[in-house]
């Protein structure tokens, strides 16, 4: 081999070296690269495993400032089904921070909601906030069904309705909040305005 082969031969090793080394740096300095379903998924996913009855909505998902990771929003009911489900937005850059994630609002927690007023009302956007605000009004037939059955032992659930009749009159934009158990042999029924969060009915039915 002469020199100029030998010259052409190191360079291309010292390229190839230099290359190697780059991409190198690249993937430990941004993270190996996630796709935006996978990061949602492992998001999501360690949402659910850390709290039992946790209900996660992802509202956003943008490319991060930090190359390589990705901007995930979620809003996340934990014990969503209990009378007093707390409901938190938090934010992820993933995989930049992992896990660590940051608390964009606190909107309900221990049956006081939080920053969901509108000219002093109530805005009720979500179930959790409906469930909790069925209970913290302290509602007669719901807090003597509660205290029958036990709070661990009741299950809530809440669906909105644009108009609902109910007895004979029509409510608009209410959510319909239902409490059970599974010893009782009936249920108990709230219809709370999703503006302002009054009870305009209560009503109980037999399973």
């Amino acid at each position: 081999m002469n020199l100029l082969s030998r010259v052409i031969v190191a360079a291309i090793i010292v390229i190839a070296l230099i290359a190697v080394g780059y991409f190198a740096i690249q993937n430990v300095k941004f993270g190996p690269q996630v796709s935006q379903p996978q990061a949602v998924t492992l998001v999501v996913n360690y949402l659910k495993n850390t709290n039992p009855n946790t209900l996660v909505n992802v509202t956003n998902v943008t490319p991060s400032v930090y190359p390589g990771s990705w901007h995930i929003l979620t809003a996340v009911a934990f014990n969503a089904t209990s009378p007093c489900p707390s409901y938190v937005a938090y934010s992820f850059d993933y995989p930049q921070y992992g896990f660590v994630y940051r608390v964009q609002n606190n909107y309900t927690s221990n049956c006081i909601i939080y920053g969901l007023q509108q000219n002093k009302s109530y805005i009720l956007a979500a179930a959790p906030l409906a469930i909790a605000r069925s209970y913290n009004l302290s509602i007669p037939i719901i807090q003597k069904f509660v205290s029958k059955y036990g709070y661990k032992n009741v299950s809530v659930h809440a669906n909105y309705f644009n108009s609902i009749l109910i007895s004979s009159s029509t409510y608009n934009g209410v959510w319909i909040v239902n409490y059970t158990a599974s010893k009782a042999n009936y249920s108990i029924f709230a219809a709370i305005t999703q503006v302002g969060g009054k009870l305009v009915a209560n009503y109980t039915l037999p399973h």
